[in-house]
């Protein structure tokens, strides 16, 4: 029996640092219990005032409106930051694609020059070329190409070992328009590691994509913080084991991830944006500072949880890592602490495994506190020099203890998934009661579908689609298709306002310029933050086969007869809702006959809609479904297109809606 006991404990010893060594799964949750205990226990103060966050916050949302703003606030704000004399500016935000707010690009769609009319994406442009602005990169793992080809702005010197071949990989990037990047004075990335329980404890401060090596957003603010041009990395065949500036060295882990030392972080650092522009900060929180414009606004969703429990705006990330860079303070978490601790796991086991079979069992609990205080003790004070020894794995594994702990932990954790669960489920319940209100407004089926027919396919359970159509006598038919700017709820609301005012006023047998006035005005009046409406609005006369239209703002209306010759009719004003119009001469009709033709009126979620490929349908791809299935009736037409857009086993993309009236 003493042998069984003897070899049991060699077995299990062996077994215990087998898995320590192998570095498991579960190894690495043990430790993290431990390094997040740490960094919760011994937090320190923030000492450094260096880095300031121009805060995108509920409050310069408010006051500038919806996100994202145009483009020309972003080039006052830089500017503004210039006027207070800030050293380098770094953007956590992207500027991926054209200002679709654009002044002078709205006006050029409508065909209208104007000199006077700003151009956003230019101002914005100068403002970055004229100042030290340091924007960001992430990682992509997808394998579609962005078309950009944007190159880091540092020079990359890799000695020893190439750094390439030890630094994580993506294929593609996503970031700002290669315009933008070519005029920043930096470029870095704000990409973060997966970890399985989504706590942000550590960062890579270079990465490979689009087989370039970029550093880290902090890094390169740095960089352009002291002119310097080159950035040294030291490797060998284990991995990287510096990283040096001029100014700075770092040591890294052998894949240039650092563990970032989390502080109190200070108020005073976030500024809201809006106060900014409105100069009405105090120069020297300014003067001279590292700014990083990000966003603790919670619609925007830029959250990370940190090792001490806290969840953090994702801007404050790169704030402690200039922190940690400035002061080397990082945490230091490296193939030497991982060679004492698989010393100490062995020494501790050997103890637990010869020295309660010397010594009397009332002692043995002695024995064992005193070996766990040893290893506390001594982990804390290693840990005070910012060097993590994990100890926790250590003493787990020669006590029970540790399946209480893990039990306890397991239920506080589930306890909060579950009520998380249950808010989910209410607010779901809460969407779909939303959803069923408002598939009442939309009409039903129209008496001869061969004349008119329509239907719509939300994205999510409240759609921001809508169509219409009201039979006044026997030869007059109102008919209306919108799209409301935006989402969810208040794109729904909004929409249902809108459908009021079209019902009522054409069942008063308004003109189709007076509905569109009113509707206007209604939208213009209660929109959220400059929520608009793109919509045509139109009024069939059967017997002469003639339909009287206006197209505010909505895709254009596709025309087609039955060989297939199709042609289109753009917008001719701005959408719904974009300013207060009281001049109904404003609102123009125009006057089409669709006799033997076909008119189809449909959302961007038709065209820009992903097809079983993964391609978008687009118009081309519309004409060329028509043509090949032979469709003519409206029935078909607009029941083919539905099925093709939602045969993919995935959310759609944007609410799908269809609307035709037929002239045949």
């Amino acid at each position: 029996m003493n042998n069984v006991k003897k070899y049991t404990g060699i077995v299990l010893l062996i077994l215990l640092v087998f898995f320590k060594i192998q570095d498991s799964n579960f190894v690495m949750k043990v430790e993290n219990i431990s390094y997040d205990a740490y960094q919760s226990l011994f937090i320190k103060k923030d000492n450094y005032d260096g880095v300031v966050i121009v805060d995108i916050d509920e409050k310069s949302i408010g006051e500038i409106g919806q996100f994202p703003w145009r483009r020309d606030v972003f080039a006052k704000l830089i500017d503004r930051l210039n006027q207070y004399g800030s050293s380098v500016i770094a953007f956590d935000i992207f500027f991926s694609e054209e200002d679709k707010q654009n002044p002078k690009k709205i006006l050029e769609e409508f065909n209208i020059e104007n000199d006077k009319v700003i151009d956003s994406d230019q101002q914005l442009l100068e403002s970055i070329n004229s100042s030290k602005v340091v924007l960001a990169i992430l990682g992509d793992v997808s394998a579609y190409n962005k078309d950009n080809n944007s190159k880091p702005k540092t020079n990359i010197i890799s000695r020893g070992d190439n750094a390439a071949n030890h630094v994580y990989s993506f294929k593609n990037k996503i970031g700002s328009l290669e315009k933008f990047n070519n005029a920043a004075a930096g470029i870095g990335t704000i990409s973060y590691l997966d970890s399985p329980d989504a706590v942000l404890r550590s960062i890579p401060l270079f990465l490979k994509i689009d087989n370039d090596i970029w550093p880290a957003l902090s890094l390169e603010t740095l960089r352009v913080l002291h002119d310097h041009k080159s950035i040294l990395i030291n490797s060998d065949e284990a991995g990287i084991n510096l990283i040096k500036t001029r100014k700075y060295e770092i040591k890294s882990d052998p894949n240039a991830i650092v563990h970032i030392n989390y502080k109190e972080f200070k108020k005073e650092h976030y500024i809201p944006a809006v106060d900014v522009l409105n100069m009405s900060v105090n120069a020297n929180k300014l003067r001279d500072k590292i700014v990083i414009i990000g966003s603790s606004a919670q619609g925007l969703f830029d959250f990370v949880k940190i090792p001490n429990g806290d969840v953090i705006p994702g801007v404050q990330t790169h704030a402690h890592l200039i922190e940690n860079i400035v002061n080397d303070d990082f945490i230091i978490k490296n193939l030497y602490t991982a060679i004492i601790e698989n010393i100490l796991l062995i020494i501790s086991l050997v103890l637990v495994l010869i020295i309660p079979n010397k010594i009397l069992p009332k002692y043995s609990i002695f024995f064992f506190s005193g070996l766990v205080l040893i290893l506390i003790s001594s982990s804390m004070i290693v840990y005070q020099f910012n060097y993590f020894v994990d100890v926790l794995y250590i003493i787990l594994s020669s006590s029970l203890l540790f399946l209480t702990t893990l039990y306890f932990r397991y239920l506080r954790e589930n306890e909060i998934a579950i009520e998380n669960e249950k808010k989910q489920i209410v607010l779901k319940q809460e969407r779909e009661i939303a959803g069923e209100v408002q598939k009442k407004l939309f009409p039903k089926e129209f008496t001869n579908k061969d004349l008119i027919f329509a239907k719509n396919v939300p994205a999510k359970d409240v759609s921001g689609d809508y169509y219409d159509y009201i039979s006044m006598n026997e030869n007059e038919v109102y008919f209306t298709l919108a799209d409301v700017s935006g989402k969810g709820v208040k794109a729904g609301i909004l929409m249902a306002n809108a459908a009021a005012v079209f019902r009522s006023m054409a069942k008063l047998e308004k003109s189709v310029s007076t509905i569109a006035k009113f509707i206007n005005n209604q939208v213009a009046e209660n929109s959220y933050q400059g929520m608009f409406i793109t919509a045509v609005i139109g009024k069939l006369n059967i017997a002469e086969k003639e339909v009287e239209y206006i197209n505010l703002g909505h895709e254009p209306i596709m025309i087609f007869n039955k060989d297939y010759n199709f042609e289109y009719l753009k917008s001719t004003l701005p959408p719904l809702g974009i300013m207060k119009m009281e001049d109904e001469n404003f609102f123009q009709t125009s006057k089409i006959n669709i006799k033997d033709k076909n008119l189809m009126v449909y959302t961007d979620g038709v065209t820009e809609g992903y097809l079983e490929n993964n391609q978008e349908l687009q118009v081309k791809g519309l004409e060329q479904e028509l043509k090949k299935n032979n469709l003519v009736k409206n029935e078909d037409i607009i029941n083919h297109i539905s099925s093709i857009l939602t045969k993919r086993d995935l959310p759609l993309r944007d609410d799908v809606t269809c609307l035709i009236v037929s002239g045949f």
